[in-house]
């Protein structure tokens, strides 16, 4: 069997949308890029629907993130909006009406036929919401317009649901259009498992990194298919390396995945991070994948090495994109010259790293809501370019930057930091604002290594266990 053929197979088998090949004929109806050549994606992080439904001010949360979602959709057409991870706080619904938080989230897409793909998040992950139904409701409610897949064959709790890829096509070639892009959807877990108690009867966690497991292919068991292993290149790096031998060349791509690596945090607290050359929001200490955690102390791992020395090592690899921490919504090169400390790999192939801006109203933080756009030229991402900023609700924009072989070294203007219904902040003023902040919605202030944040209004939690 030819390998296009066992790709194609497994593929299938998987529930993935096999890409297209040269001469096909039917006339496709997936994404392209548009007749100017514009690709536009919204990101909405951390929507947190359902965060104490049992409470008034739980389902008045969920009505003002739609009216979020709606204003930053008014304000930003958009191709493809992506769904980066706690689209639901899983742990405060019940078996029996979780997944229909769904049709509250996507209702503002599906008002406006826009498609749109998820990457779950730790909250997305509890034992009442099942990530795996979750994508089922979705491409029960959504058809079409719904991207969400799983490509990779294995348990929920051991590999996560949300590891797929979805193609992008030129704007030109009719029925038999070019593939231009790729975005790769990556499933970081944590959370806990669904359905499941310990012998304490306490609920089972799940490891809060992409799995090694999603370095294999894996087929189906029965109907004469073994399974196919690749120890030492990740399924990623394997998918990339049988497109690129298919259409012989490299093929653009982005990621997303919800818990940032280890990379941003090493960025972050000793990679010189400065306010002009990533500007953006930067109010917490980043909680990032790959945790031991034993009570309220968590120490890094470096499970997520594998998954950091595979995005590194692909060729066309735009940026990463990532929420989980409220607090950051800026992008970081990591250098290929420079190396970052305590960190493996030290440098990053001039990779982007960026954060969203926390969505929903759901979640802790009183930063000003928001979404970041990711505008894509078809002249431009051979060149690994791209435009990005950040819509607020309130309809200004911030952050706005050139991902581009100068960023990192570029200046922009400083950001201004905002907060719901607080005057803006700037040049060190606005403390009050501030105080306001604390004062509402209290700050439990991060500790060393697991930032300790208001979960609820009313009780202190960790967001990243």
């Amino acid at each position: 069997m030819k390998r296009e053929q066992l790709v194609w197979l497994l593929a299938v088998a998987a529930g993935a949308t096999p890409l297209l090949e040269k001469g096909q004929g039917a006339e496709y109806q997936g994404l392209r890029f548009g007749l100017d050549g514009k690709f536009k994606i919204s990101v909405f992080e951390d929507l947190h629907f359902g965060e104490a439904q049992s409470t008034e001010w739980g389902p008045e949360q969920d009505r003002k993130t739609i009216k979020v979602v709606n204003s930053i959709l008014d304000n930003e057409p958009t191709n493809l909006a992506i769904l980066n991870g706690d689209l639901i706080t899983g742990e405060d619904v019940a078996l029996d009406n979780g997944t229909l938080y769904l049709d509250q989230v996507l209702s503002p897409l599906l008002e406006r036929k826009i498609p749109w793909a998820s990457a779950y998040g730790n909250h997305d992950h509890s034992r009442t919401l099942s990530t795996q139904k979750l994508m089922e409701r979705e491409q029960s409610i959504g058809g079409k317009l719904a991207y969400t897949k799983s490509m990779v064959w294995g348990e929920d709790h051991d590999i996560g649901t949300s590891n797929y890829y979805v193609p992008v096509y030129s704007s030109t070639g009719g029925g038999n259009p070019t593939l231009k892009l790729l975005l790769w959807f990556f499933d970081s877990k944590a959370g806990r498992q669904f359905g499941k108690t310990g012998p304490d009867g306490k609920d089972v966690s799940m490891t809060d990194w992409v799995d090694p497991k999603v370095s294999t292919i894996h087929a189906l068991t029965h109907s004469g298919y073994g399974q196919l292993t690749a120890q030492v290149v990740a399924w990623f790096n394997l998918e990339n390396a049988a497109i690129k031998q298919d259409f012989q060349r490299v093929i653009p791509s982005l990621a997303f995945v919800h818990i940032p690596v280890h990379a941003t945090w090493s960025f972050q607290q000793k990679g010189g991070l400065r306010s002009a050359q990533a500007p953006g929001i930067n109010e917490e200490i980043i909680g990032h994948q790959a945790n031991t955690c034993v009570g309220d102390e968590c120490n890094y791992n470096g499970n997520d090495t594998p998954f950091m020395q595979a995005l590194v090592g692909t060729e066309g690899l735009i940026a990463v994109f990532s929420g989980h921490d409220h607090g950051i919504d800026w992008c970081m090169k990591w250098s290929a010259t420079k190396p970052l400390p305590s960190n493996t790999p030290a440098t990053g192939n001039n990779l982007n790293l960026c954060f969203g801006r926390h969505t929903g109203y759901g979640g802790y933080g009183k930063w000003t809501r928001g979404a970041r756009q990711i505008l894509l030229d078809e002249s431009l991402i051979d060149n690994r370019e791209l435009e990005t900023w950040i819509r607020l609700e309130n309809g200004k924009v911030s952050g706005h930057v050139m991902l581009n072989e100068t960023y990192g070294k570029d200046k922009y203007p400083v950001v201004t930091k905002t907060y719901i219904g607080e005057v803006e902040e700037e040049e060190g003023k606005g403390e009050t604002a501030r105080a306001e902040s604390v004062k509402l919605f209290g700050e439990c202030g991060p500790a060393t290594k697991t930032v300790t944040v208001r979960v609820d209004g009313g009780t202190c939690g960790t967001k990243g266990v």
